[in-house]
């Protein structure tokens, strides 16, 4: 099968993990990013960038996202502040960064 060569602008990011609650149980989370897809260069340029943190990559390819539930358990809207409470959880930008390079490149077929 040839390779075609598409510009595809945008990509869905499935973040899959766990948190501890206050007991030490753990918490399983799921949740989709909607995010810009970066090109090899771009990624490169951003990895090398030693002044942007891993949590400011993320604000700036996160467009949106599916499945985020306030504490009363409703849909919470994407916005720069929901977003950056998200990225507050510890190890959580790390965690999206992680799918987010998951999702975005090409891998080979077994």
């Amino acid at each position: 099968m040839a390779l075609k060569l598409v510009k595809r602008n945008k990509l869905l990011v499935p973040v899959v993990g766990k948190m501890k609650d206050e007991d030490g149980k753990d918490v399983p989370f799921k949740f989709t990013l909607h995010c810009i897809r970066l090109t090899q260069e771009e990624i490169d340029e951003a990895i090398a960038d030693k002044k942007e943190s891993v949590a400011a990559f993320m604000r700036r390819v996160a467009t949106g996202w599916e499945a985020v539930l306030d504490e009363s358990g409703a849909a919470l809207d994407f916005s720069a502040e929901n977003f950056d409470a998200v990225l507050s959880e510890a190890g959580m930008p790390a965690v999206c960064f992680q799918f987010y390079m998951k999702e975005v490149g090409a891998v080979a077929k077994n």
